[in-house]
């Protein structure tokens, strides 16, 4: 059944190497032996992976395209800043960031950084 299977978030890219080091190097992700040609399969907690393929134009979206659910959002967004990853900053009426990180009260706490194809990828500590 469907319902039962494992999912795994998908990106493109236009530059792979570019996009392996970011989430190597920056996001600190393992890379998967179950890679393919002109894809790159990371693993991630709980048995899910994130799978990036590579494209010759961007899919540019601005909306989050994908998720790491946290238990600390402050811990990982200091782990994130001190491998250099740049976060966004909001500053709207009832959005509005606060050391990198937007508090909706009855949700939780995010925080959004761009990948090198600008991806919007979230950190979320739920309430």
């Amino acid at each position: 059944m469907v319902a039962k299977n494992s999912i795994s978030a998908v990106l493109v890219s236009t530059d792979l190497e570019a996009s392996r080091g970011f989430y190597e190097d920056k996001v600190g992700l393992k890379l998967s032996p179950g890679t393919i040609k002109n894809h790159l399969l990371f693993d991630c907690g709980n048995g899910t992976t994130l799978l990036i393929y590579g494209r010759g134009s961007g899919n540019k979206a601005d909306h989050t395209q994908v998720r790491f659910w946290s238990t600390d959002v402050d811990t990982d967004v200091a782990e994130l800043v001190d491998r250099g990853i740049e976060f966004e900053e909001y500053d709207m009426e009832a959005f509005k960031t606060i050391n990198h990180v937007v508090t909706s009260p009855g949700i939780g706490r995010s925080a959004w950084f761009k990948d090198p194809d600008g991806n919007t990828i979230a950190l979320f500590q739920p309430e």
